[in-house]
C-alpha cells in the first residue's frame, strides 16, 4: 500500500514539471535573434522576414557575423571607406542592402558576390569616384540601383550588363560628362532612369534606343545644348520626359516624333528662343508643356496643333512682346495657360481662339496699356484672370465682353485710374475683383454695375475719395469683403447688406462729424464686421503665415479729434447732429 501511494506522489510529482504545449513555443521566440555585434534584428510581423539594422554605428568595416538568413540589411551612415571582395559572405537570401550617406570611396568587384537575390541596392550619397565594370554581375536580380549624390564622373561600358530585371535607375547628381553609347542596352524592362544634376552635354542617337519599357526620364540641369532628331524616338511608353535647368539652344523639328504615350514635357530654364512649328509634332497624348524661363520671342500658328489634349501650357518669364491670331488652336482640351511676365504689349481679338476649355488665364507682368475690344472672347470656361502688376491705365467697355462665367479678375498693381462705364456688365458670375494699387479717383454706380454675384472687393491703396455714396445693397447685394484701406476717403455711407462680413477702413482721411454718425453707429453695431483689428496671409507669403492688420477708424478732423479713433469718439460730440 505504502508503495502504491509513493508512485502515485511520483507520477503527480513529475507531472508537475513536465513541459506546457502552450508556453514551449512562447519561451522559444523569446530566445534572442542571432545578430551581429552593435547592430539589431528584427523579424518582420508580417513574413517573418529577418531585418537586421546598423544603420549609424560609426562601423570602420562591415559585420563578418551576419546571420545567413538576413533578408534586408541597413548599413546605411557608417565610417568604413571600402568593400572588399565578398563583403557579405553567405547571405544568399539577401534582398536589400542599404548602404546611402557613408563614406564609401572604393569597392572591390567581388564585393556583392554571392548576393544573386540581391533585388534592391542604396549606395547614394557616398564618395564613389568610379565603379568597376563587372562590379552587378553578381546581382543579376537587381531591381533598383541607386547611385546618385556621388562623384561619379565615367560609367563603364558594360557596367549594367544582364540587368534584364531593373526597373529603376538612379545616376543623378553625379559629374557624368559622357556615356557610353550601349551603357544601357540590357535593360529592356527599366521604368524609370534619373541622369539629373549631371554634365552631360550631349545624348547619343543610340543611348537610349533599347529602353522600351521606360516611363520616366530625368535629365534635368544638365549641359545639354541641342535636342536631335530620333534620340527619343524608342522610347514609345515614355510618359514623363525632364529637360528643365539645361543649356537648350534648339529643339530640331519632329525631335519628339516616336513618343506617343508621353505625358509630361518640361523644358523650363533653357535658352530657346523660339519654337519651329513642328516641334511637338506627334505628342499626341501630352498633358503638361512648360516652357517658362526661356528667352522665346514669339509663337508660330500651328505649333501647338498635334496637342489636343494638351491640359497646362506654361510659357510665364520668356520675351513674348505680342500675341498673333490663333496661336492657340488646336489646344481644345487646355485649362491652365500661363503667359505671366512676358511683358505682352499686344494681343488680337483672336489671340485665344480655339481655348473652349480654358479655366485659368495669367497675363501678370504684361503691358497693356488697355485691353482690346472683345480679346477674350469665346472663353466660356475662363474662371480666374490673371492681369495684375502690368501697365493698364484704363479698363474699356469691351474688354470683358463675354465672360460670363469668370469667377475672379485681377486687376491689381496697375496704373488704372479710369473704369469705362459698364466695363464688368458681362461678368455676371464674378465672385471676386482685385482693383488694390492702382489710381482709381473716383467710383459710381455704373463702375460696378452687372457684379450682382460678386463677394469680395479689394480696392486698398487707390486714390478713392468716395464709395458708392448710396445704393450698395443694391448694387451688390451679395457683398462679403471689402477692403477700402489706404484711399483718400473722408466719409462713407454703410448701406451693406446682411451679407457682410469684413470691411477693412484704416488709412483714410476720415471727417469725424455729424456726416460721420452713420459710419460710427454701424461699426459699433457691427464689431465684427468692423473689427479693431484682423489676422490674414501676407500677400505672397506661404498659407500658413498671418499678419496683423490694424483696422483703424482714425479722425484726421476736426482738429482737436485728430489721431483718435471714430469708434472711440465721445458720443456727446454728436448729440447735436
Amino acid at each position: 500500500m505504502q508503495t502504491f501511494v509513493l508512485l502515485v506522489v511520483w507520477v503527480l510529482g513529475t507531472s508537475l514539471v513536465l513541459p506546457d504545449p502552450d508556453t514551449a513555443g512562447d519561451k522559444a521566440t523569446e530566445e534572442p535573434i542571432p545578430c551581429s555585434k552593435g547592430c539589431t534584428c528584427l523579424h518582420d510581423d508580417y513574413s517573418l522576414e529577418l531585418n537586421m539594422y546598423c544603420s549609424a554605428r560609426n562601423f570602420t568595416q562591415v559585420p563578418t557575423d551576419m546571420p545567413t538568413s538576413t533578408h534586408s540589411l541597413w548599413l546605411d551612415g557608417n565610417l568604413f571607406t571600402s568593400l572588399p571582395p565578398v563583403s557579405f559572405r553567405d547571405l544568399s537570401n539577401l534582398d536589400f542592402l542599404n548602404l546611402q550617406s557613408g563614406q564609401l570611396m572604393t569597392i572591390d568587384a567581388q564585393a556583392f558576390k554571392g548576393l544573386r537575390s540581391l533585388a534592391h541596392i542604396h549606395l547614394e550619397r557616398n564618395r564613389l569616384r568610379v565603379l568597376p565594370g563587372i562590379i552587378f554581375q553578381n546581382t543579376p536580380n537587381l531591381a533598383s540601383l541607386s547611385l546618385h549624390n556621388n562623384q561619379l564622373s565615367r560609367i563603364e561600358e558594360r557596367l549594367f550588363a544582364g540587368l534584364s530585371h531593373m526597373w529603376l535607375l538612379n545616376l543623378g547628381w553625379n559629374s557624368l560628362t559622357v556615356l557610353p553609347e550601349t551603357a544601357f542596352q540590357d535593360l529592356q524592362g527599366l521604368r524609370e532612369l534619373i541622369l539629373a544634376g549631371n554634365r552631360l552635354a550631349y545624348l547619343q542617337p543610340q543611348l537610349f534606343q533599347n529602353l522600351v519599357e521606360l516611363k520616366e526620364l530625368d535629365l534635368t540641369g544638365n549641359y545639354l545644348k541641342n535636342i536631335k532628331a530620333n534620340v527619343f524616338v524608342k522610347l514609345t511608353k515614355l510618359q514623363k520626359l525632364y529637360l528643365a535647368q539645361n543649356q537648350i539652344v534648339t529643339v530640331v523639328p519632329r525631335a519628339f516624333v516616336g513618343m506617343k504615350s508621353l505625358r509630361w514635357l518640361d523644358l523650363t530654364n533653357n535658352k530657346l528662343t523660339s519654337l519651329h512649328e513642328d516641334t511637338f509634332l506627334g505628342l499626341h497624348s501630352l498633358h503638361v508643356l512648360r516652357l517658362s524661363n526661356n528667352s522665346i520671342t514669339g509663337i508660330r500658328p500651328r505649333t501647338f496643333r498635334d496637342l489636343q489634349y494638351l491640359e497646362e501650357l506654361r510659357l510665364s518669364y520668356n520675351k513674348i512682346r505680342a500675341l498673333g491670331e490663333r496661336i492657340f488652336e488646336g489646344l481644345g482640351h487646355l485649362e491652365v495657360l500661363e503667359l505671366e511676365h512676358n511683358q505682352v504689349q499686344e494681343a488680337q481679338v483672336g489671340s485665344f481662339t480655339g481655348l473652349s476649355h480654358v479655366a485659368v488665364i495669367n497675363l501678370s507682368g504684361s503691358c497693356f496699356h488697355s485691353l482690346p475690344d472683345h480679346v477674350f472672347k469665346g472663353l466660356p470656361k475662363l474662371h480666374s484672370l490673371h492681369l495684375d502688376r502690368g501697365c493698364l491705365t484704363r479698363i474699356t467697355a469691351k474688354a470683358f465682353t463675354g465672360l460670363s462665367g469668370l469667377r475672379r479678375l485681377f486687376l491689381q498693381h496697375n496704373n488704372i485710374s479710369v473704369v469705362e462705364y459698364q466695363s464688368f456688365v458681362d461678368l455676371v458670375g464674378l465672385l471676386g475683383l482685385d482693383l488694390s494699387f492702382n489710381k482709381l479717383e473716383v467710383l459710381t454706380t455704373n463702375t460696378f454695375s452687372g457684379l450682382k454675384n460678386l463677394e469680395y472687393l479689394l480696392l486698398s491703396n487707390n486714390d478713392c475719395r468716395q464709395f458708392l455714396q448710396n445704393g450698395t445693397k443694391q448694387l451688390l447685394p451679395r457683398l462679403r469683403y471689402l477692403d477700402l484701406r489706404a484711399n483718400a476717403m473722408t466719409n462713407l455711407v454703410p448701406d451693406f447688406s446682411d451679407s457682410t462680413e469684413k470691411l477693412l477702413l484704416s488709412g483714410n482721411r476720415w471727417r469725424c462729424d455729424c456726416s460721420a454718425l452713420p459710419l460710427r453707429n454701424y461699426s459699433l453695431k457691427n464689431p465684427l464686421v468692423i473689427p479693431r483689428r484682423v489676422e490674414t496671409h501676407a500677400e505672397g507669403e506661404e498659407p500658413d503665415t498671418t499678419i496683423t492688420i490694424y483696422n483703424n477708424i482714425t479722425c484726421t478732423s476736426p482738429a482737436r479729434l485728430a489721431g483718435q479713433d471714430l469708434r472711440d469718439v465721445d458720443s456727446e460730440l454728436f448729440q447735436s447732429c
